[in-house]
């Protein structure tokens, strides 16, 4: 080769090697940050319509944000649940998952709620719950007999036994209006028979803050240790002379109402006094009326009347209660099955045959009574007190009586102290009836001990000294004509 075709080798080697960078810098080639920025594009524009869809949803009820999103807390909301529903994948044409939106939650609240995340859209909630006493009950007699005021005698038994009192189911909530409230209480236990009794059936509907109306079966409205439930008592049940005077349930139209700040009225038109369980075809045609009333001038009593909570300010409860309830029998001389309830301070039945006079019976009577309370509580020390007086007057029956009208009255008082706080507490109670067929009385002493951190276990012993009982009540042990010492102890549980 010569020197000029060397020369013009080299020099078009040395050209293609320089184009060499050119060409491949023209050729695109894979960019791995632009196809990351293409992946968060796109995710973007999904979390955008995500964003679309939870704005298009209502908002609802508090739930509350996490702080760290919000330095003062933020405002609270309630998102719904939203959720996959797949479709079938097995057919051919099959569709794709469709989407739906949770409408009701479950959560607790003093007992299992079914509750909805909008009750303006949904107005229907339902609460479950419940609670029981299992509970031991001995008496030691001081007496074998007693003959009440017909001249019947009886005999006073020994007892020693257990037994489940008060296993209670409750469901309560709102249907098709939040202000449409229903309540229904259902009761069963081994002195009963095991049976089934529905204790509470009622509608109620709320005019404004505090005001309602209810349509159905409650407490007749007097005596405020009957109005309170029976889980709080201070012994392990209520005491001798509110049985004997209280009223029970009846089916009826009822009211309440708050006044002022601290004051509660609540007023009844009902079928009677007690007609608990009793069938249409044994109640008279005459309606009862009742009315109670409490203020609490210190501020919210609550509905213990016991200081579990320790209250750092003095609480205060003053109230009384008023029942008018006539009766009439199906004829002279021939009571109906609601008047079997009043009995005379010896513990005779007043519509017994010679409960009054020998040889007469009772058929129609009316019955007035008037009770007033107090009750008062701060820093673990608690007490209560109730005044009750009943007249019975229109005394007619099928021969003479030696009485027009008679008149019983009688009272309790009960006080105590958490020796530890929220764990253990020590009660004392005396308990008074008389009339003018007799006397009798209570005295006793107990104590409650709470386990857990919580009011709604509690293991409950007491013992009490009964002079003669004027009622007959399997709910509290006390049988009529009983004279002796009643030994109690109770697991009492709620959910």
């Amino acid at each position: 080769m010569t020197r000029l075709s060397r020369m013009t080798a080299f020099v078009l080697l040395w050209a293609a090697a320089l184009a060499v960078p050119t060409a491949v810098a023209q050729t695109p080639l894979p960019d791995p940050l632009a196809e990351l920025h293409a992946r968060v594009a796109a995710q973007e524009a999904e979390l955008q319509q995500l964003r679309l869809r939870l704005d298009q949803q209502p908002v609802y009820g508090p739930i509350p944000i996490a702080p760290s999103y919000c330095d003062d807390g933020g405002e609270l909301r309630r998102l719904p649940v939203v959720c996959d529903v797949p479709g079938s994948s097995c057919c051919e044409g099959a569709q794709p998952p469709t989407e739906h939106v949770m409408k009701w939650y479950v959560t607790y609240d003093d007992g299992f709620v079914v509750r909805p995340f909008d009750p303006d859209e949904n107005p229907y909630e339902v609460k479950f719950g419940g609670w029981g006493q299992f509970r031991y009950v001995g008496f030691a007699r001081d007496a074998e007999t007693w003959t009440d005021n017909a001249g019947v005698t009886r005999p006073i038994r020994n007892r020693n036994e257990f037994e489940v009192e008060r296993a209670r189911l409750h469901l309560s909530g709102y249907a098709i209006d939040k202000r449409l409230t229903y309540y229904i209480l259902m009761d069963g236990d081994t002195d009963g028979a095991d049976l089934v009794d529905f204790f509470y059936y009622w509608w109620a509907w709320e005019f404004g803050e505090g005001q309602k109306a209810y349509f159905g079966k409650r407490k007749v409205a007097a005596c405020r240790q009957w109005l309170l439930s029976s889980r709080n008592c201070r012994l392990i049940d209520r005491p001798m002379a509110t049985d004997f005077f209280r009223p029970d349930r009846s089916v009826g139209v009822f009211g309440e109402t708050k006044l002022g700040e601290n004051g509660f009225l609540e007023v009844m038109l009902g079928d009677g006094y007690r007609t608990q369980t009793t069938d249409p075809s044994s109640i008279d045609s005459k309606l009862a009326f009742a009315a109670t009333s409490y203020w609490d001038p210190f501020g919210d009593y609550g509905l213990s009347i016991t200081d579990y909570s320790h209250t750092q300010t003095p609480l205060v409860r003053l109230g009384h209660s008023f029942v008018y309830a006539p009766n009439s029998g199906i004829t002279i001389g021939q009571p109906i099955g609601e008047s079997d309830f009043i009995r005379l301070t010896d513990g005779t039945r007043m519509t017994e045959i010679g409960a009054l006079a020998p040889g007469v019976t009772l058929s129609e009577f009316s019955v007035y009574l008037y009770a007033m309370d107090f009750g008062a509580k701060w820093n673990g020390w608690s007490f209560d007190a109730e005044f009750y007086m009943r007249w019975i007057e229109n005394l007619k029956a099928n021969g003479p009586l030696p009485v027009d009208n008679l008149y019983q009255h009688g009272y309790f008082v009960e006080g105590g102290y958490f020796l530890i706080p929220e764990r253990l507490d020590a009660n004392i109670r005396y308990s008074y009836v008389t009339g003018l067929y007799g006397n009798c009385d209570e005295y006793g002493a107990g104590v409650s001990i709470y386990p857990c951190d919580t009011r709604h276990l509690k293991i409950s012993f007491d013992v009490t000294k009964v002079n003669g009982s004027p009622l007959n009540n399997t709910s509290s042990g006390i049988l009529v004509g009983d004279d002796g010492i009643l030994f109690r102890s109770q697991l009492q549980a709620e959910f």
